[in-house]
């Protein structure tokens, strides 16, 4: 998939299976078990755990807290049987328990470690910091803060913690695919392909790693490695349909524009709704002048997706090239009608950014930042393209909000382009055309280049009485678009497939 910056994310995964889990901290407790007298409970506990007997060790350990409520041992020691179970609400609670008695007891923090990472919880970190000032060379509990480093955009100590973490990643392909990516979202393209690689023989048919492994191949100018890389998922049936984008688009980059084209070809009648194919496509249509073909291409891609903007987009960016400005507006109003918070530059550049808009999750937090600085522009900014991204129509409480919000934005950073820009976007959601077109103007005034300003522009005087400009601005619109493509010729950059937490981790 292309994006405009590369941006890797791999999601965490168990480091170790929950069995090899259970065994260590287990073995952590074997000499205290040993050391005990043969009256204490903990030794038959310990017994039942390494002989998977966990709803024994519940019941000795229920027995035993009756008598001693106050053995943090006995409280972990029920927690590994809750995990040993897959109850990890539970386990986490029996360990939480322990550390209230003993905040440095070194095998509950490891239980409660686990299952807090796991889970995906940032508490995970603090478990791990205090393991760690314990066990400083701790490969496991290193490896674990790789990964939250990692969450946290920190690739520089997450790749430090990987590499003390080796011995613990060595044969799990989730871990190695994180460590790699760290490494690649440092521009150690080179350092990365052998770890993307080590992860793809342990998992020889994961296709992500594989299409991570050409992407970094590709970055580190190897693009036949990465074309050999990708061609088992090109040889597969049905062939993997990101796999055929990305090496149409390393065929591109080589001039090898023939091929490129049979690949996008084939992606598209084996998903003919891949938006993905039909924007490549026009995009390489676009660079070579070949803009009916690619107008042709995207006509057969909306009468399977007629209500995606981003085709019409396109299609009207190829029109305008030729200079069928009437249909060119047409396209671009009818994009607008569809998504009206639609980024034309981001579309008619033809990279398609995969993001997890989570507005809805973030909007509490912004609403409070524009709070707590009534005065800060970016603040007041962020709270209203979160609002934005609600998709609340016209006379919303909502929306009134997002207004108030991107106005006082632009009135506390008059030079803010994107407030602006957003403005516009809302005021044309509203029908107030002359407002939209106030912003758009204050927007180019700024920066004569703001593809998005003068998309907005367009739509807005095409309702007014100035249409007579539509068509000078569809040729800037056009020439802007012309001297971005070539600038970005030989920039663009290519997204790597999330590792999801549901992949297997394997351990030996």
């Amino acid at each position: 998939m292309v994006s405009r910056e590369s941006k890797i994310k791999v999601r965490q995964s168990s480091i170790i299976k929950a069995s090899r889990t259970l065994l260590l901290l287990i073995c952590s407790l074997l000499p205290i078990a040993h050391a005990i007298s043969q009256t204490s409970p903990v030794g038959p506990i310990v017994h039942a755990l390494q002989n998977h007997q966990f709803d024994e060790a519940l019941t000795l350990s229920d027995s035993a807290l009756k008598q001693a409520p106050e053995d943090k041992r006995l409280w972990t020691l029920q927690g590994m049987a809750y995990s040993g179970k897959n109850e990890p609400a539970s386990a986490l609670k029996a360990f939480e328990h322990a550390l209230t008695l003993d905040s440095s007891y070194l095998p509950a923090l490891e239980g409660a470690a686990q299952i807090e990472f796991q889970a995906g919880s940032p508490k995970a970190k603090a478990f791990a910091l205090q393991i760690l000032a314990q066990r400083p060379t701790d490969p496991t509990s290193h490896a674990m803060l790789g990964f939250l480093e990692y969450r946290e955009k920190n690739c520089t100590d997450a790749v430090s913690d990987f590499e003390r973490g080796s011995q613990a990643l060595a044969n799990q392909p989730n871990g190695l695919g994180a460590y790699a990516a760290c490494l690649a979202m440092l521009s150690r393209y080179d350092e990365s392909i052998p770890v993307f690689q080590q992860a793809l023989n342990l998992q020889p048919d994961s296709q992500r790693i594989r299409l991570n492994l050409a992407i970094a191949q590709w970055k580190a100018n190897r693009a036949s490695d990465a074309l050999a890389t990708l061609q088992p998922a090109l040889d597969s049936s049905p062939p993997e349909e990101n796999a055929l984008l990305l090496a149409a688009n390393i065929d591109e980059s080589t001039n090898d524009t023939s091929h490129a084209v049979q690949l996008l070809r084939k992606a598209i009648l084996a998903n003919t709704k891949n938006v993905d194919a039909y924007l490549n496509f026009a995009s390489i249509s676009f660079d070579h002048a070949s803009m009916q073909v690619g107008i042709d291409i995207l006509n057969a891609g909306l009468t399977q997706l007629p209500k995606e903007a981003r085709l019409y987009v396109a299609r009207g960016v190829l029109h305008a090239q030729l200079g069928q400005f009437s249909n060119a507006a047409s396209d671009f109003e009818t994009a607008n009608r569809l998504d009206p918070n639609l980024s034309f530059t981001g579309v008619a550049e033809g990279l398609v950014e995969s993001q997890e808009h989570k507005s809805s999750e973030a909007l509490s937090t912004f609403r409070a930042a524009a709070k707590a600085h009534p005065d800060d522009a970016l603040t007041q900014y962020l709270l209203a393209e979160a609002l934005s991204q609600q998709g609340q129509t016209e006379g919303t409480p909502e929306y009134k909000e997002a207004v108030t919000a991107a106005e006082r934005a632009a009135k506390l950073d008059p030079h803010m382009v994107t407030a602006h820009d957003l403005l516009a976007t809302l005021y044309l959601q509203n029908g107030q055309t002359q407002f939209a077109v106030r912003e758009s103007r204050a927007a180019l005034a700024i920066d004569p280049k703001d593809q998005q300003a003068i998309y907005h522009l367009i739509l807005a005087l095409r309702k007014t009485d100035e249409k007579d400009q539509v068509p000078a601005l569809l040729k800037q619109l056009t020439d802007l678009r012309t001297a971005a493509q070539t600038e970005g010729t030989q920039k663009k950059r290519y997204q790597l497939e999330e590792i999801p937490a549901s992949s297997p981790a394997t351990s030996q």
